[in-house]
């Protein structure tokens, strides 16, 4: 039988918080091949989103992998949203599937589920997003970026461009979301050890969102203007509205800011061979979405897993961004 992966909206939780799923397609053994012999194996995935550029893709190497496993997937999306995301967790836990894979929003919020689901003997694994060490122990393993050395690598980088002084804008991601303040505080605390000079003179939120950061860079280049040297965004998306903002600002590209970025996509190489944007960190989605399916199958059979596996990080400056393929 072929396996089956099915998207369960929000809206559909109530309804789905007593069904219990099973597999319908052969587990597969450690090469990846289906075995009759084997019991089904069912997840549940409590993604971030449906619609955006580096989850959707990670959601589709998710499912890929999860068709090669012959494992059943239900995927409850939290459209961003933390509430949503308890609930779809404690919904998942009702399932009682042979697995758990959430996206944190939150360092903290999932921890009832979480607690929940270990005393349930289902086991959890987290991708691409940290939570708080206290949630650690209800959790098998944590797969995805290393997201506190990506600031502490854009830092860096920067704090090399300046010449160890300097004014720099952050432009970060969703406010309490993990991959948030592992990029903003890996940045500043790396500043801070290196004893530099540089002041970052504010710090915006906008949601990982390229329209929000645009509007949010039309009050910081208002406000700061060309006293700025450089500007650090927690994703290549918020990236692009602040290039957005400084063209729409009627000032000249060629002047623009060195700007870092994160996620290494297609747009932001780009912007490098055009001389806008100064780097950026590429972390494939893909390998992101397929790692942390590997792992809790793994744990679903009761294999021993890493309690924390990463997944590689390359810089992409003007000197290499022709050598190295874009992550999305």
């Amino acid at each position: 039988m072929r396996n089956r992966i099915s998207l369960v909206s929000s809206a559909a939780l109530v309804a789905a918080a007593g069904l219990v799923l099973s597999g319908c397609a052969p587990a597969a053994d450690n090469n990846g091949n289906g075995d009759a012999a084997a019991e089904d194996i069912s997840i549940c995935y409590v993604t971030a989103a449906e619609a955006h550029p580096y989850v959707t893709p990670a959601n589709e190497a998710f499912d890929e992998a999860a068709a090669e496993a012959g494992v059943t997937v239900t995927r409850l999306s939290q459209e961003f949203d933390v509430q949503t995301g308890t609930e779809q967790l404690n919904t998942c836990v009702g399932q009682n599937p042979d697995g758990i894979v959430l996206w944190p929003l939150d360092p903290q919020a999932y921890i009832p589920g979480l607690i929940s689901a270990q005393d349930a003997g289902i086991p959890v694994v987290l991708i691409n997003s940290p939570m708080d060490d206290a949630a650690l122990e209800f959790v098998t393993s944590f797969t995805g970026p290393d997201t506190y050395n990506q600031g502490v690598i854009a830092a860096d980088l920067l704090n090399d461009l300046l010449g160890g002084e300097g004014n720099v804008v952050i432009i970060a991601g969703q406010a309490g979301n993990g991959t948030t303040i592992g990029r903003t505080d890996g940045f500043t605390e790396r500043l801070t050890e290196l004893g530099s000079s540089i002041e970052v003179l504010q710090i915006v939120n906008a949601d990982f969102d390229q329209q929000k950061a645009l509007e949010a860079s039309r009050d910081l280049i208002t406000r700061f203007g060309d006293d700025l040297d450089a500007v650090y965004a927690n994703d290549d998306t918020m990236a692009r509205g602040f290039i957005d903002a400084w063209s729409e600002s009627g000032r000249s590209l060629d002047d623009i800011p060195p700007i870092m970025g994160i996620n290494g996509q297609q747009d932001a190489f780009e912007s490098i061979k055009a001389g806008q944007f100064f780097a950026t960190i590429v972390q494939s989605p893909r390998e992101d979405g397929k790692l942390a399916l590997n792992t809790i199958v793994s744990a679903a059979r009761g294999e021993a897993v890493d309690a924390r596996i990463p997944i590689p990080l390359t810089t992409v400056t003007i000197d290499n961004v022709d050598d190295v393929e874009p992550a999305l």
